[in-house]
């Protein structure tokens, strides 16, 4: 029976996947093999370390009694005060390296005991010494009771690290056997793989040549129809994008003008006919009123003027930026002085750009700083700024609300919130304003936040546009 050139693709296909399951599954099990020893290794290094550590406190604790003894110099106590009081917590450590091993436990055990003895020792000495002089305190050191405390210290420690560094030689030696057969199996696995590669690339060649001009024509096919649907994905788009940007400039034209132009009427008669009744108070709220009605009216032209923006120039020219935050500041003067607010305003490098529309951009998102941090007790807002890769590039943080990074892609889009209107008034197209006037500029904008720890707002503009 003849086997079809797919036949023999699916054939090698599967001896090879086959092939790489097993070197992956021993690459797994021969890498887990190398960890535990090394961990054995290393384990073993850390017993050796540490009983040569009590060692030295060993050698510490008798050389300074000795020392004391013969000069009944304080100064020699010193080292031997603060490893008396070390040796418990070090004999304890070597216990825990060693709890596993039976043997190595004992002999830790018999460690113990015989450094306690020692120390027992130059403690009687140095006692001695302190009340009856030198004479006394050689003839116990005479004894050379302490010589065999110190001698049964060395003994242990010894047969501990002769017992460990027999173990590390023969982790060492398993080690590398463990590379030696890993590697063999590499080798074989690597050539079987090899043969049957070559085998599939044939079979892949001679199968590619007898479907050529099939394939070449369906990829024609499907180059052309990507381009149709292309063209008319864009096409929606764009069509998509005129109809927002009407509906968009008459939104403001219409519906808002209107009662901007009912507020600022009403404004100039009470100004007109009831100043008289008012206090000085009332007159400024109403002086208030109307320059924010005045600056509403500004708000509303930039917007305007922002909905023409595909088919008219930005008007750019140097701003000062830390005055574009100033202004935007003053129209939050009421709130930020009725609420426990701390502004922080660092470095804020000037930039290039259409000012009514930064404006927007700074209002915007001083905006959702102040309204996202409002339930805080103290709300901290930082602004600042950068040059950087020829871009100035300028962030406003919050400590507020926050929100899930996962619905970071949503934030730039018309009407989307992240959060329920219950809580927090507004409409979902302030970052969308903000996103096209910083794309208009030629930057990016991109956002960082968590859940309750607050956010920030980042947007790039290039130096010149």
């Amino acid at each position: 029976m003849k086997i079809s050139i797919l036949q023999k693709l699916i054939v090698f296909s599967i001896i090879i996947l086959v092939g790489n399951g097993i070197l992956g599954y021993s690459v797994y099990k021969s890498n887990q093999k190398l960890r535990d020893s090394e961990q054995r290794v290393k384990h073993a290094e850390q017993v050796i370390s540490q009983s040569g550590k009590i060692l030295s406190m060993g050698m510490e604790i008798e050389s300074g009694s000795r020392g004391f003894v013969l000069t009944n110099d304080s100064n020699y106590l010193e080292p031997f005060s603060s490893v008396k009081l070390s040796v418990p917590d070090q004999i304890t450590t070597l216990k825990n390296l060693v709890q596993n091993n039976p043997m190595q436990l004992q002999r830790v055990d018999s460690l113990e005991f015989y450094m306690n003895k020692r120390l027992d020792f130059s403690l009687i000495t140095i006692e001695l010494r302190s009340k009856h002089g030198l004479n006394t305190a050689i003839a116990l050191v005479s004894s050379k009771l302490g010589k065999l405390y110190s001698d049964k210290m060395r003994y242990f420690i010894y047969a501990i690290q002769e017992e460990e560094t027999k173990l590390l030689h023969q982790r060492m030696i398993a080690n590398e056997r463990i590379a030696d057969s890993f590697n063999e199996l590499t080798i074989i696995l690597f050539f079987i793989m090899l043969v049957f590669t070559i085998l599939l690339v044939i079979a892949t060649g001679k199968n590619m040549i007898k479907n050529k001009e099939k394939q070449r024509q369906a990829d024609e096919l499907v180059i052309t129809n990507q381009k149709l649907v292309l063209q008319s994905h864009e096409k929606e788009k764009q069509v998509a994008a005129n109809k927002e940007l009407e509906t968009f400039s008459y939104s403001v034209s219409h519906d808002l003008r209107a009662p901007l132009r009912h507020i600022a009427g009403f404004i100039d008669l009470l100004m007109k006919n009831n100043a008289s009744q008012l206090d000085a108070a009332g007159i400024r709220y109403l002086n208030i009123i109307s320059e924010s009605a005045h600056e509403m009216g500004n708000l509303i032209d930039a917007l305007l003027t922002f909905s023409r923006l595909s088919r008219t120039e930005l008007m750019g020219k140097q701003c000062n930026t830390k005055n574009m935050i100033n202004q935007t500041l003053r129209i939050f003067s009421k709130e930020l002085s009725e609420r426990n607010v701390e502004i922080i305003i660092s470095d804020l490098p000037d930039t290039i750009g259409d000012e009514n529309l930064l404006n927007q951009v700074w209002l915007n998102l001083i905006s959702n700083a102040l309204k996202y941090s409002r339930n805080e007790e103290k709300a901290i807002i930082e602004i600042g700024g950068k040059i950087e890769n020829n871009k100035s590039i300028f962030y406003v943080r919050d400590n507020g609300v926050g929100f899930d990074m996962k619905y970071a892609d949503k934030l730039f889009g018309v009407f989307q919130r992240l959060h329920k209107a219950r809580d927090f008034e507004g409409i979902g197209i302030g970052l969308a304003n903000v996103n096209r006037i910083i794309s208009r500029h030629g930057g990016v904008c991109w956002a960082d936040s968590e859940v309750g720890k607050g956010a920030t707002f980042s947007f790039s503009l290039p130096n010149k546009i």
